[in-house]
């Protein structure tokens, strides 16, 4: 856990486990109470957590208490070169995309940084010559 501010950024994962109020969550947002962290997602996020159906209130309450941040060129760009980099080094070929993206929103964020994800391997291999830190949900 931390003990200072954060800036504490939410995969997909993450965020869905909020929206749930899932005790993982909870305790993350305690922690973000406690030392006056903020919650970011990026915006590209809310593409792989809803489906324009009524399952989507609980995001769109969720993302009410996030601060979200907008995919823009510098993000976009960033993830590129991040993506093609975690490519040559990866065996097993897989769209890494979004976790780009959210590795790049990252590295704009006021440090420290945390990301909360459930896919700690693939954000690793993208922020892994960073300060970023990369914790499990």
């Amino acid at each position: 856990m931390i003990h200072r501010p954060q800036s504490i950024l939410l995969d997909a994962e993450a965020l869905s486990a909020l929206a749930l109020s899932e005790r993982r969550m909870q305790a993350w947002a305690e922690v973000a109470r406690r030392t006056d962290s903020i919650f970011h997602a990026s915006a590209a996020t809310l593409a792989e957590v809803t489906d324009g159906t009524p399952r989507d209130a609980r995001i769109r309450q969720a993302a009410k208490v996030v601060r979200l941040v907008e995919v823009d060129a510098a993000i976009g760009y960033r993830a590129g070169a991040l993506r093609a980099g975690a490519t040559t080094r990866r065996k097993k070929a897989r769209d890494l995309t979004i976790d780009a993206i959210v590795a790049a929103t990252a590295l704009e964020l006021v440090e420290p940084v945390v990301v909360l994800t459930s896919d700690v391997a693939d954000l690793e291999l993208l922020l892994g010559d960073t300060d970023v830190k990369v914790l499990a949900i």
